[in-house]
This record gives structure tokens, C-alpha cells and sequence, in this order.
């Protein structure tokens, strides 16, 4: 996996900030808390260890609500990176589609449909597409590159190009 980060992007600036106080929180937490455990039971008649238990039940909304913002701001950054991914995918899509006429559109979209895979018979049942129109249609596409026939049985599987069933459905996980 390769991870890149842009450093001109305040975004990317104030979750690595966030990050590395959350590590440091970490690390130093044990420290922190031995230091403020009390060595002696009572002072003055009263209990320590009684006061850190109170203390640290009257401090569980405050992790409570540290949690939720750091939930929230996980969502902030993760949304808009996934907002941003699926408008490059429309885009592209919409400009790889632009390059075909009526009735290739047709067809892909039936792939796009399908999980990029369909068979050839079921290409010829799209409404205004015969047997001779589908398959001068689906050799146009074979030629461009854009799909792949693979025989299956008495009939052939349309399938989209990788590349190009990666780019329109996103890669298969």
C-alpha cells in the first residue's frame, strides 16, 4: 500500500496534528497515571484512592465526548476523500461514455448493469437491437478495446475490458 500525503493540504496538516497527540497520549498515559496515583490511603481522614475513583467516573463523558469527535473528525476527512473519488469516477465515466454512439451505450450500460459481464443473447434482447445490429455493435466494441467475448456454451459472454470495468465499477475487492 502506498501512502502519500500532501502536505500543502490543511486537511491532511490537522489529522496528522490529531494523530500524532493521540500517540503521544498514548505513550505518556501510563506515566501520567502513575504519577497521580496516590501513595497513602488517607489525608486528613480522607480516602485517596476513594477521590481518584470519583474523579475518574466524573471524567468518563469527557472520553466519552473525546471519542465522538475524534469519531466525527475521522468522518470529516474520510468523507470528503470519498466524495471526491466518486466525482473523478462519474466524471470519467461520463467522459469515457461520451466516445460512444446510441446503441453502444446501450450495450454498456447493460454491462455496467450486470457487474460488467452479460451474455451476448441478452444483448440482443435491449430494446431496438436485433441479433445483427447487437453483434456489428458488440464487434465495434471488441475493436475499440472497450469489451471482451469469451465463449460460453452456444453463445459468447461480453465482458467489459479490466481497465475499463475497474474504472466505471471500481477495482474488485
Amino acid at each position: 500500500m502506498d501512502v502519500k500525503f500532501d502536505l500543502s493540504n490543511k486537511k491532511t496538516i490537522a489529522g496528522l496534528i490529531g494523530l500524532i497527540c493521540i500517540v503521544a497520549l498514548i505513550i505518556y498515559s501510563p506515566t501520567l497515571i502513575s504519577l497521580t496515583n496516590p501513595q497513602v490511603c488517607t489525608i486528613d481522614g480522607v480516602c485517596q484512592h476513594e477521590q481518584r475513583v470519583i474523579l475518574l467516573t466524573d471524567l468518563i463523558p469527557v472520553f466519552i465526548l473525546i471519542g465522538i469527535v475524534i469519531g466525527a473528525g475521522v468522518f470529516f476527512f474520510m468523507s470528503s476523500r470519498l466524495e471526491s473519488k466518486e466525482k473523478d469516477l462519474t466524471k470519467i465515466t461520463d467522459t469515457l461514455v461520451a466516445f460512444l454512439n446510441k446503441d453502444e451505450k446501450l450495450v454498456v450500460k447493460k454491462l455496467i448493469e450486470n457487474d460488467g459481464k452479460v451474455l451476448q443473447a441478452e444483448i440482443t434482447r435491449i430494446e431496438g437491437l436485433g441479433k445483427v445490429k447487437s453483434h456489428r455493435i458488440t464487434q465495434r466494441l471488441l475493436d475499440r478495446g472497450v469489451i471482451e467475448v469469451e465463449g460460453f456454451g452456444k453463445t459468447n459472454m461480453i465482458k467489459l475490458n479490466k481497465g475499463i470495468k475497474d474504472v466505471l465499477l471500481g477495482p474488485k475487492k
